[in-house]
């Protein structure tokens, strides 16, 4: 949701004058391909309904200065872009981080004052991180580059933001969902992703539930994951990723007694293969506007993440996890629907696809399980970035 006024007030507050632009930048939905991008798989992703919006003035002094609300103001100079470990995993250091990466690649970087408001609720799982990388890339391409970014680039941006300067290892599908918009379908088999856009023909009502959880401190959770993956496609068949695996030769070698491997490690690499055909089934679906066939594939998906990856929970903390919204919701959704792990998993948000016969019936159930505020429907939104 746009809120230009509410930052317009904002920007008053905090620099007492008029703000000369407004943004709006969207957060991303995942809606298929669950831990699938960082070993070079297929997914399938979007913009979503909710987002940041930023007034904005140029600084010709060549100072950044930021006031989220919520949050204390910060400023540093342009000319201080190196990595600062006192600095990792604020929105500093992806400030920081997107400048300094612009300017590598032969950007023009320059001052600006922001003041930013959001409608991401807590524990949305929209990648509010990516959202804000893409802000600040589009505020010093419209302003400094007459927009000549495209939004590939910005979305390999804002990574390097988030894995250097915020240092957290997250792939490339949050910021191609925030950079990009729209429904996309993207194969990472390569250096440069492939982008398709795809029109969602469903009658579904999309609903995100966060049942209360925090992300805190679970790094090494979703670290693992692609760790797990990566060590399987190593040691069993010299590759670095498990993209560089056929599928043939996987399936004929990853029953062979391995101890140095996991079995837990083993079960996260089959689900790799198996969610990059589900992603497809999922596509055709989409082309063929099989509603049936695009939920079953969802369905397997949240099942697939359950059994596999393991990341539905953290172990030991069923209450108010992802796998508690799930199995208290899913039974609402039997004759229709689909709902499934969303993101990093561990904690935060599911996703459901909601038929109208029970969409009345599944909000009330998830509100009275875990409030108003952590259960909201939203849309897939179009385009990336963009000044109002």
């Amino acid at each position: 949701m746009i809120l230009a006024s509410e930052s317009q007030e904002l920007f008053y507050k905090a620099f007492a004058e008029e703000e000369e632009y407004v943004y709006f930048s969207h957060g991303r939905l995942e809606i298929l391909g669950n831990h699938t991008d960082h070993n070079r798989g297929l997914t399938m992703c979007s913009g979503v309904s909710m987002g940041i919006t930023a007034s904005v003035s140029k600084d010709d002094e060549d100072t950044v200065t930021i006031y989220s609300k919520g949050y204390p103001k910060f400023s540093f100079d342009i000319d201080d872009l190196e990595v600062k470990e006192k600095d990792k995993g604020t929105s500093l250091a992806l400030t920081r981080g997107v400048l300094a990466r612009m300017k590598e690649k032969g950007y023009k970087i320059g001052g600006f004052k922001m003041a930013a408001v959001n409608d991401i609720f807590e524990g949305a799982g929209v990648s509010s991180s990516a959202c804000y990388e893409s802000l600040i890339a589009k505020i010093e391409d419209d302003l400094y580059n007459d927009g000549k970014m495209d939004p590939l680039d910005m979305a390999l941006i804002g990574q390097y933001a988030e894995n250097v300067h915020f240092g957290k290892p997250c792939g490339l599908l949050d910021q191609i969902g925030t950079s990009f918009g729209g429904l996309n379908y993207v194969d990472f088999k390569d250096d440069v992703p492939e982008v398709e856009h795809l029109s969602f023909p469903f009658h579904l009502h999309i609903v995100l539930v966060n049942p209360g959880q925090s992300h805190e401190k679970l790094t090494h959770l979703y670290a693992s994951i692609p760790a797990d993956m990566k060590g399987v496609a190593k040691t069993l068949f010299g590759k670095e990723v498990l993209r560089e695996v056929s599928r043939e030769e996987f399936f004929a070698n990853i029953g062979r007694p391995t101890p140095s491997l996991s079995e837990r490690a083993k079960l996260r690499a089959t689900h790799f293969f198996e969610e990059n055909n589900r992603v497809l089934a999922a596509r055709q679906a989409i082309y063929s506007k099989d509603e049936n066939a695009f939920l079953d594939a969802i369905n397997m998906s949240g099942l697939s993440s359950q059994s596999m990856l393991g990341n539905t929970f953290v172990p030991g903390l069923y209450e108010k996890s992802p796998q508690q919204a799930i199995d208290a919701l899913k039974p609402l959704l039997a004759k229709g629907g689909a709902i499934r792990i969303m993101g990093g998993g561990f904690a935060g948000s599911v996703i459901a696809f909601v038929p109208d016969n029970v969409f009345s019936t599944f909000m009330a159930t998830a509100k009275s399980y875990f409030g108003d505020s952590s259960t909201v429907e939203v849309e897939i939104l179009e385009g990336g970035p963009f000044r109002l």
